[in-house]
């Protein structure tokens, strides 16, 4: 075993960070417009442009600082980037390859491209890796011409997801279009003659207008609208059918693209969603027309748009997630119970298995598409203490077949438990941990609880790190996430979005009497709707965490809802809340956690951003992280990282060496100094 076992003399006392204190964030009184006004101390940083001096000399003052307080942990988060390289050299999983202009080919991270004539074959390298420079870059999708001559890809260069579409001549490597402002959903039509992209609203970045490209031309197909509604593109198993889609929160339109034009499939009605796939003369879809989400049939096109459907595959209490469509077989993915589960139906929709894909604390899923000629399924799973693997499955006898990848025991122990929540609600939570470790162990909780989410208790190798210095590592699975299915999702938004937080802390509560966690050593970690989840979290119980790490956090609820140019706030008010609704303001003023920081013994936080976030934008973290220094009572310390080259996710070129410096803050406050 490569990594060393951090054991008692080295989780003594909990070491603490360099003592400077971070640079002061003057205040910046704005008169905040709304329902109800109010001055917002620090509302004047917002700057839509991301270009003032004095803003940028802030941000660079707060990262050198954090820098400086952070030095003494370099060797440390040195140390597992070497950790987590090491197991990326590990065996992999066999790589996916798709069929696309009768040759196999796949799109690497790096943005290279490779194709080959079958699996025997050696691969060629078609598209050289992709050299953005050393500032943010993400290869979001990429779509083939039909004979290979031509690839579009949805590339951002800022980290705010409003992607540009460069279409290449892989021949010549000429650049023939470049599309700036699209969402990341491509299709080239039947033909091939041309790609359809979704242009982004200005300033919101809303996808809501479909675009033909055709001879270095480009029309205006569809626009929508309604402001609570985005558009997407996807295509039918059988290849024969383009879909336009337009959805809310909670319902769904879709039009056939196969003539060039829009034409309407079924009309929107709130509060129902349908998604239609089609193989031959099999029409399907996935709806929750009569309530639950479950699977349809209808004999044509035509009598889909009448509305003549049968029920083929009910929900009863099951969440669909995945399906797919075979020859002569339906085979469905879902949860049951937070497990998840595979049916497979034969060609009249007549159910022939059932079987578990997994059980506690692991996961696993369809994996990557499939080609509907087969007799065979592939399904992915992997679980906290169990690495990634595969296998096959028999559609005709249910049966499992040889899995050469099957992972090998683990030194790691996994689990599901089930915690009383405040009111009465069982809670999940999925725990790992070391099994030769038996000292009382630090604990690091997770948790997100929003849009339905189920944050699955995936195998994480970075989290092994953890694990081996005497870590346990929870996901707390609150309402507000999907584990559970949606009645689970919908007693943790809007309203009752305090239940999201009564879970988490019921949670650590329940954990933190466990003899075998340490409870003075219990920290907390979310990300963007999940780093709202813990502020609040720690406004309401300050004391009960040792620290916590808030990435990209959506702090400022209040603010960012009542502010319907910002994007996503408006397809979003299911979701958070509307502030022009009385009870809905009332609800997001208790729990908003900008709003609601006051004098209180706050832990050690490391809280990062990214200026060019058009998810969360800078400037709630900064805001937050000002407001919580003049409020705590305690002294830190609270470190703020903004990536001033970035968005909402870390590209992929820094993303090792941001988790490494998270890491070593949470172990260092652990006292685990190597």
């Amino acid at each position: 075993m490569q990594h060393l076992l951090i054991l008692a003399a080295l989780l003594a006392a909990p070491a603490s960070q360099a003592s400077e204190e971070a640079p002061p964030i003057p205040k910046r009184p704005l008169l905040m417009q709304g329902e109800i006004a109010r001055v917002d101390p620090y509302g004047g940083w917002r700057d839509d442009s991301r270009r003032s001096p004095e803003l940028l000399t802030l941000l660079r003052e707060q990262n050198r600082s954090t820098e400086q307080q952070l030095s003494g942990q370099q060797a440390l988060a040195q140390q597992l980037q070497t950790e987590w390289q090491a197991r990326e050299r590990g065996e992999p999983l066999p790589e996916e390859w798709l069929t696309e202009a009768g040759s196999q080919w796949r799109m690497k991270a790096d943005g290279s491209l490779w194709q080959r004539t079958d699996e025997q074959a050696p691969p060629r390298q078609r598209l050289a890796p992709r050299q953005p420079g050393e500032g943010y870059y993400e290869l979001a999708s990429w779509s083939l011409h039909p004979d290979g001559r031509w690839l579009a890809l949805a590339e951002d260069s800022r980290g705010d997801r409003d992607y540009r579409i460069t279409l290449l001549d892989l021949a010549s490597g000429e650049t023939l279009a470049s599309l700036p402002h699209r969402a990341s959903d491509l299709l080239w039509s039947l033909d091939g003659k041309t790609l359809y992209t979704v242009a982004n609203e200005r300033n919101t970045l809303r996808p809501w207008q479909l675009w033909a490209w055709q001879g270095g031309k480009e029309r205006l197909i569809h626009q929508e609208m309604d402001a609570a509604w985005l558009l997407s593109l996807y295509r039918t198993t059988d290849q024969r059918h383009l879909i336009l889609q337009s959805n809310n929160h909670n319902s769904s339109e879709q039009y056939l693209l196969d003539d060039g034009k829009a034409a309407l499939l079924k009309a929107r009605q709130p509060g129902v969603e349908y998604y239609l796939d089609t193989l031959g003369e099999r029409v399907l879809l996935k709806s929750n027309r009569d309530g639950e989400l479950g699977l349809y049939q209808a004999s044509s096109l035509a009598e889909l748009r009448q509305g003549k459907w049968q029920l083929r595959w009910p929900g009863q209490g099951r969440t669909l997630e995945k399906w797919r469509l075979f020859a002569n077989h339906t085979v469905l993915q879902y949860r049951k119970d937070g497990d998840d589960w595979l049916d497979v139906l034969d060609a009249n929709g007549e159910l022939r298995h059932s079987l578990p894909l997994t059980e506690g604390a692991g996961t696993a899923w369809i994996q990557g598409a499939q080609d509907p000629a087969s007799q065979q399924v592939l399904i992915r799973r992997q679980g906290m203490a169990e690495a990634p693997h595969q296998r096959w499955l028999d559609l005709d006898s249910g049966q499992w077949l040889s899995d050469a990848t099957q992972a090998a025991a683990s030194v790691y122990q996994s689990e599901r438990r089930w915690v009383l929540g405040k009111d009465g609600a069982r809670v999940p939570v999925s725990l790992v941990w070391r099994k030769e470790i038996k000292t009382p162990k630090a604990l690091l909780l997770y948790g997100y609880g929003a849009y339905g989410t189920p944050m699955r208790p995936y195998y994480q190798p970075q989290v092994l790190s953890l694990l081996d210095r005497g870590f346990v590592y929870a996901i707390a699975h609150v309402r507000g996430g999907g584990l559970l299915g949606d009645g689970w999702y919908q007693d943790g938004r809007g309203q009752r979005k305090q239940h999201s937080v009564d879970d988490f802390l019921a949670v650590a509560d329940a954990l933190a009497r466990d003899p075998a966690i340490d409870a003075a050593r219990l920290f907390a970690m979310g990300g963007s709707a999940g780093g709202l989840l813990v502020a609040a979290a720690l406004n309401q119980a300050p004391t009960r965490f040792a620290g916590a790490l808030l990435q990209v956090p959506f702090v400022d609820l209040l603010g960012t809802m009542s502010d319907p140019e910002l994007p996503l706030t408006r397809q979003e008010y299911a979701e958070w809340g509307n502030p022009a609704k009385p009870a809905d303001y009332a609800a997001m003023r208790r729990l908003s956690p900008y709003d609601n920081l006051h004098a209180a013994p706050y832990p050690p936080l490391y809280v990062t951003a990214g200026l060019y976030d058009s998810q969360v934008p800078y400037w709630e973290p900064l805001k937050w992280m000002a407001r919580l220094r003049e409020q705590s009572t305690a002294a830190g310390p609270y470190l703020l990282s903004t990536e001033l080259d970035g968005g909402h996710l870390a590209s992929a070129g820094t993303a090792q060496q941001q988790a490494a410096r998270e890491y070593a803050f949470l172990l260092s406050l652990a006292g685990v100094r190597h």
